[in-house]
């Protein structure tokens, strides 16, 4: 007669990998009681998630000495129930943080542990921190986070609206190291939502659209990189304005190409920029007036 396998006990715990309660099958369990002082059961856990397969601790105190009845003539029996490693339930850590620089990655990181852990105080302070390394690593100055946070909006890295909620990250900061007071769970949840935008907005954005998207190009060293790939087309000895070297990527040069025209003439007399050689000022099609031609080389 085959023998009958007993079902391994299954209980719906939460995973950190899956961020939701999954189904876990218990690998080991240790329960103990109060013994004659109290009446209740402590259990320990190892436990493996049943869909991504990843294991965790579960701890169970089940208190049946305060249970009381139900109102159908059943009782509830509290219980308290911890799982580790813990996680933010409902919330999924940001995406791309492999862009992101060590220092601010590092702060960020270290705020979710205080945000898992409950610590109000020292989740506050870690948010705070992860806008002044933001900072720091943005090289923006001044003498006050008050100053450093206008500036992020005054450079343009940030919206005024952003700036304003980074203020109220500030406060909830100050409030943490001058008052030890700690931030509710509901602000310090919002908070986090903030400097997730933050972050994505300075470090995994563009990183994403990089290649994939038509962004607008306003630094010399991505015009320069644009300009190479486009000159493929061209053969040496070809002599036109930058327009025609570009085509249809011009609309993606900001504030325009004659601002970076006049750092590519400056990059070809010093020698950092060989592809082109300045060539003659002359009209070009039905062009108004003269436009600069440049030679490939």
């Amino acid at each position: 007669m085959a023998q009958k396998v007993a079902k391994p006990l299954v209980v719906s715990s939460a995973c950190s990998s899956c961020e939701r309660n999954t189904n876990h099958e218990v690998l080991y369990s240790s329960d103990d009681d109060g013994g004659d002082d109290y009446h209740c059961r402590i259990s320990h856990r190892v436990v493996r998630c049943l869909g991504c397969g990843g294991k965790s601790f579960r701890y169970e105190f089940v208190d049946f000495e305060n249970a009381y009845p139900l109102a159908d003539g059943h009782w509830e029996v509290p219980e308290e129930i911890k799982t580790y490693p813990k996680y933010l339930d409902g919330h999924k850590e940001l995406y791309g943080l492999h862009h992101v620089p060590d220092i601010v990655q590092s702060i960020y990181r270290e705020s979710l542990t205080a945000i898992r852990e409950e610590a109000g105080v020292l989740a506050g302070l870690g948010l705070r921190g992860t806008v002044e390394a933001i900072c720091n690593e943005q090289q923006i100055t001044g003498k006050t986070l008050d100053q450093r946070i206008s500036k992020l909006a005054t450079q343009g890295l940030i919206s005024l609206r952003d700036a304003k909620r980074l203020h109220a990250i500030r406060f909830l900061g100050n409030d943490a190291a001058h008052e030890i007071k700690p931030a509710t769970s509901n602000q310090i949840r919002i908070a986090l939502r903030i400097i997730e935008h933050l972050i994505s907005t300075l470090y995994v954005l563009d990183e994403d659209a990089r290649g994939k998207l038509d962004t607008v190009i306003d630094d010399f060293a991505d015009f320069v990189a644009l300009l190479t790939k486009c000159l493929k087309s061209f053969k040496s000895g070809d002599e036109f304005p930058l327009a025609k070297y570009l085509g249809r990527e011009v609309r993606r040069i900001q504030p325009g190409v004659s601002h970076m025209e006049s750092q590519l003439v400056t990059a070809i007399a010093s020698g950092t920029f060989t592809k082109l050689g300045v060539g003659k000022l002359d009209v070009f099609g039905q062009s108004p007036g003269k436009v600069q031609h440049f030679v490939v080389t």
